[in-house]
């Protein structure tokens, strides 16, 4: 299975409790909430390479086949506990006319280049659960083999969104893992990721 039911809004779900669907559903940097979170945080960089999109990925991304994409996956952790998987595609010719930085990214979060830059714009989120045998979930279990028959017993929360920046679109994916369920999700974020020059 290769596609995914992605919805424009997130349903309500008892299992999710309301501090989970609060760090969900929050606008604005993700990092950034996770940094005010935590007292240490940190980004590891899984893979950045070319590969295939899912079916439902390069729809949203309006290509019009599964072309080869970069795709970089990423944890951020905090205090030593994964928190978010990230999973970022972006169209190769995208990536250099539009979003330079991406090769050079390394360990540092993707957000500290896109919310300082004023060009960049977001669409609304999409929302999904991802089920275990989803391509993601997969990839999550392999990355985090120690939590693997929890993570299998599990329907993770996860949303999505395109960053638009002049003709160039990236689409950022956000799985929730089970510690954000009992972090306390911040109103304000007071913690910012280390900005970027942004792209001219």
């Amino acid at each position: 299975m290769r596609r995914c039911a992605w919805s424009g809004h997130l349903p309500f779900d008892a299992a999710l409790g309301a501090n989970l669907r609060r760090w969900i559903t929050g606008e604005g940097s993700l990092t950034a909430r996770l940094i005010t979170a935590s007292s240490r945080f940190r980004v590891s960089k899984l893979s950045q390479r070319m590969e295939r999109p899912l079916a439902d990925e390069w729809h949203t991304l309006g290509l019009g086949a599964p072309l080869p994409v970069i795709a970089r996956d990423v944890l951020l952790v905090c205090d030593n506990t994964p928190a978010v998987f990230g999973h970022t595609i972006v169209h190769p010719r995208h990536a250099r006319r539009d979003w330079p930085f991406l090769g050079g990214l390394g360990d540092r979060p993707l957000g500290g280049a896109l919310f300082v830059d004023p060009r960049v714009r977001r669409d609304p989120f999409e929302f999904a659960r991802l089920l275990p045998h989803h391509p993601l979930a997969q990839r999550l279990r392999r990355a985090l083999p120690e939590f693997g028959d929890e993570l299998a017993a599990m329907m993770l929360p996860a949303r999505r969104s395109v960053f638009r920046r002049g003709a160039g679109v990236m689409l950022v994916t956000e799985v929730f893992l089970p510690d954000l369920a009992t972090r306390p999700a911040p109103r304000t974020a007071t913690g910012m990721p280390v900005p970027m020059r942004p792209p001219r």
